[in-house]
């Protein structure tokens, strides 16, 4: 799936991020674009079945970026 790019905050100021490809954390997920609402800033994420996925940019050099990150209680054990 392409994720448009999207400018975000890091120490008092925005950053790009490039859009990218990548595989939803698991099956029937889908993007929340990041977005301002009511002078607020809320960053992307999935959302689908299983939960809700933020999108964690130390990934961001990974190969599969935020594929299979998702993790439940279920998963723990």
């Amino acid at each position: 799936m392409w994720v448009d790019g999207y400018w975000y905050p890091v120490n008092g100021r925005y950053v790009w991020h490039a859009g990218y490809w990548s595989r939803p954390p698991y099956p029937g997920a889908v993007w929340v674009v990041p977005h301002h609402e009511g002078g607020h800033w809320f960053q992307g994420y999935w959302e689908g079945g299983r939960g809700r996925v933020a999108h964690e940019h130390k990934w961001d050099r990974e190969r599969e970026r935020d594929y299979n990150r998702f993790h439940d209680e279920h998963d723990r054990h």
